[in-house]
């Protein structure tokens, strides 16, 4: 049997093995579910606290609650207000949490907490439009006058170096991508050395290298595990995109992630499978030398070690842009690479042929990964009892 054979056939078992799985079938559709009632649960929250609920007691102007309502309309604010017979039950409320602020006789704020800025806003516009009521009657004007007097004035606000959506989209698409890559490297990674062990422990490892090289086994494992994975993110993000289409969401001022466009979402799909690959043949080679899956914190800092500094520098940069360089040169770091390029690439930061380097630079890496996990392998995969080290099982290999 050829070596592509042996690579399908162990990749078709791993597949199969774990997608036919009851836990395996179970977990994606509670995920998926909870993303979904996830989305509609915020949306509820959401719209129920959208309305500012506010108060009024004492002796307040004469219609403080009409004010209210226009200075709040004026903010582009909801509100609900309640008029209280007294302070000590308008204070009650606010003690209670039934209300955010209570205007009291139209002079004084009651919250329980410092008020929010636009809280204080509308209540303060509110009450001097009722102290300007009150002048403009006692000096006799007329109604006409009065409302010109109140009437707010419009003023226009220019920006001279207004923000680009789409720049801040791509921004945060770059923290997500990089948040997103972090984790399911890592946790798919885990899975790799995961199934290494447990092969291990049931001694099923002894059969099948009698029938396949040690090379097949370990890209056919990290293969099939793979897919399982990207079938997972794919799974996930069908939940999210139907969460986001019928949920009541409310418009929180979040960017449009979609102008991103969908030349972004290939680079991370790419990136994805760029990085799974290296830190799954890292996962597979430190797991071989493993008999127990209790044994697997020991070695499983190791590729975190690696990775979370990549994350930190994209912290790090959109905290403090004079980082980039850092984040650059970090970019054709192979075990980096798969986080920091993304990042860059949605930033607009990345040229075409640094990008097409650090590709050529991973795939290499992949490359010199796989020989050294297979002769890890060999070397380590029949030996059971206790942990071997790298440089045992390097020696008891075979040439």
């Amino acid at each position: 049997m050829t070596d592509v054979a042996q690579i399908r056939l162990i990749a078709q078992r791993e597949f199969l093995e774990r997608v036919r799985s009851r836990v395996f079938i179970w977990t994606m559709i509670g995920l998926s579910v909870l993303v979904i009632g996830g989305m509609f649960l915020a949306g509820l929250i959401g719209s129920e606290a959208q309305a500012l609920r506010l108060g009024v007691a004492g002796e307040s102007p004469e219609g403080i609650v009409e004010d209210i309502g226009a200075a709040a309309l004026a903010f582009d604010v909801d509100v609900v207000v309640t008029e209280y017979p007294s302070v000590d039950a308008a204070s009650a409320a606010v003690e209670s949490g039934d209300v955010a602020a209570v205007l009291v006789d139209g002079s004084t704020i009651l919250s329980n907490r410092s008020p929010s800025g636009d809280t204080v806003a509308i209540l303060t516009s509110a009450a001097n439009a009722g102290v300007r009521r009150d002048i403009a009657s006692d000096l006799g004007l007329s109604e006409t006058d009065l409302a010109a007097i109140l009437v707010p004035v419009q003023v226009e606000v220019v920006e001279l170096d207004p923000e680009d959506p789409e720049e801040i989209a791509r921004t945060v698409a770059s923290f997500l991508s990089a948040l997103v890559l972090l984790t399911t490297i890592m946790l798919f990674g885990q899975f790799v050395a995961m199934g290494v062990v447990e092969e291990k422990q049931n001694r099923v490892v002894e059969v099948i290298l009698s029938k396949a090289r040690t090379t097949s086994l370990m890209v056919g494992k990290v293969l099939g595990i793979g897919a399982l994975g990207l079938i997972q993110i794919a799974t996930l993000g069908l939940a999210a995109m139907i969460g986001l289409a019928l949920a009541p969401l409310p418009d929180l001022g979040v960017p449009d992630l979609t102008s991103i466009g969908i030349t972004a979402v290939l680079w991370l799909g790419l990136w994805f499978i760029l990085g799974y690959l290296v830190y799954s043949f890292l996962y597979a080679t430190l797991g071989a030398t493993l008999t127990r899956q209790e044994d697997m914190q020991s070695v499983a800092f190791i590729p975190a070690l690696l990775i979370l500094p990549a994350y930190f520098l994209v912290s790090f940069s959109l905290s403090s842009p004079g980082s980039n360089g850092l984040v650059t040169i970090g970019s054709f770091f192979p075990f980096w690479s798969p986080i920091l390029m993304p990042y860059r690439i949605n930033t607009g930061d990345a040229e075409l042929w640094e990008v097409l380097v650090s590709i050529v630079i991973v795939v290499v890496t992949v490359i010199l990964l796989v020989r050294f996990g297979a002769r890890i392998y060999r070397g380590a995969a029949l030996r059971t009892g206790t942990k071997v080290s790298l440089r045992q099982a390097w020696l008891a290999a075979e040439d």
